[in-house]
């Protein structure tokens, strides 16, 4: 039993979940810190700018006690400045940007950061002044995108491992199952050989008409049997074993699986029309064409009304085999070849013939197409 595909798809779903709900997280969080230093960094730059309009306002009323009618306006290192007359107008300027709004205290233009303070008594002639200097760049972006990568590495490793680890007693129980299953279907290939070759050595002649339908049921049933069994190595054992591709007459095979299953479909009183081109070749392995073909057939045969026709055509470039049955929705032939998806639970199997059919199809480049039709039937066309 293969369980590596559905593993990973375990692995993978599990993962996602973990992995968006933390990343969801660590998104909330790193944009909730950014935008906290974004405001801090803000409120420290007002802070700045706060002192730097207190030491223009000293030097203003020093220059103002001070001076004559003639004065020079004051600069300073690490801030520019102006000041604004009652009505707002310029009186002098040393700042980088034409300021046209003196109504917001603190404000960001470009790449520096202004302050916007009221002057009283008026100095100069001054009402306004506004300092400016650079805005220091929030450095901090960087430093957060690559702590968050390295928190979404050691968050995926380490979920990574945590769903290995949850997997494995899960895996262990399946794999014991899988022994299990192996060494039963191993253990019933002798009895149901056995049965098989002795129903052909009965004398069919030599028993009444009782007896005979007996024979029949007893030969059915094996039949039936056999075909699991069949079914249930190839599923096992198929990713163990190499293909052993020749070059088939599929006439003869088609020829033998058709009369293999005759005695099946002699129980339900069914008519086997066959229409079957003589040497069609076909390059594949023997036992999956086989079993491609048994799965069809005997699918047919299951789901198909008593005393009704199952035609079996084989032309050049394709196989059909099409029966009278319940038939099926197109919902329904959309997940047919789903493992273990059976759509009549008063029918026997497991549902995992078109899962085998899928596979072997797959492998081979055969094309299939199904057509049904409820209550009048099915047609499933392989085409190469």
């Amino acid at each position: 039993m293969n369980l590596y595909k559905s593993e990973k798809q375990t692995i993978f779903y599990v993962l996602a979940l973990y992995l968006s709900s933390t990343l969801l997280l660590i998104t909330t969080l790193f944009t909730g810190y950014y935008f906290y230093k974004q405001e801090e960094l803000i409120h420290t730059e007002k802070e700045i700018l706060k002192q730097y309009s207190l030491t223009l306002e000293e030097t203003l009323l020093s220059v103002h006690e001070n001076s004559d009618e003639k004065y020079e306006y004051p600069r300073f290192k690490n801030f520019k400045s102006a000041i604004y007359d009652i009505d707002k107008n310029l009186i002098f300027s040393t700042l980088d940007t034409k300021i046209e709004n003196l109504d917001k205290d603190f404000f960001v233009k470009d790449s520096n950061a202004y302050y916007v303070s009221s002057l009283k008594p008026y100095y100069l002639g001054a009402a306004y002044s506004v300092v400016e200097k650079k805005k220091k760049p929030i450095n901090i972006l960087n430093d957060l995108i690559i702590s968050a990568m390295i928190v979404i590495t050691i968050t995926i490793i380490t979920s990574f491992f945590l769903v290995k680890l949850v997997l494995k007693p899960l895996r262990d129980n399946l794999r014991l199952l899988d022994n299990f299953i192996k060494e039963t279907t191993h253990e019933l290939n002798t009895p149901i050989t056995t049965i098989l070759a002795n129903i052909e050595t009965l004398d069919a002649k030599s028993c009444d008409e009782k007896s005979m339908r007996k024979l029949q049921r007893i030969k059915t049933a094996s039949t039936t049997i056999s075909n699991l069994y069949q079914d249930l190595v190839y599923l096992l054992l198929n990713h163990q074993i190499s293909s052993q591709n020749e070059e088939l007459n599929l006439s003869e095979i088609l020829n033998q699986r058709v009369h293999y299953f005759s005695q099946m479909a002699n129980v339900k009183k069914l008519n086997l029309n066959v229409d079957i081109k003589e040497d069609v070749y076909f390059n594949a392995d023997r036992q999956k064409i086989e079993r491609l073909i048994d799965n069809i057939l005997s699918n047919a045969i299951k789901y198909t009304n008593k005393f009704t026709t199952i035609k079996v055509v084989l032309t050049q470039h394709t196989l059909s085999i099409s029966d009278e049955g319940k038939g099926m929705s197109q919902d329904e032939i959309s997940t047919i070849f789903q493992r273990y998806r059976r759509f009549d639970k008063t029918q026997g199997g497991f549902g995992i013939g078109y899962s085998i059919i899928k596979s072997i199809i797959d492998e081979y480049g055969i094309k299939i197409d199904i057509e049904s039709e409820i209550q009048k039937g099915t047609k499933v066309t392989l085409s190469w």
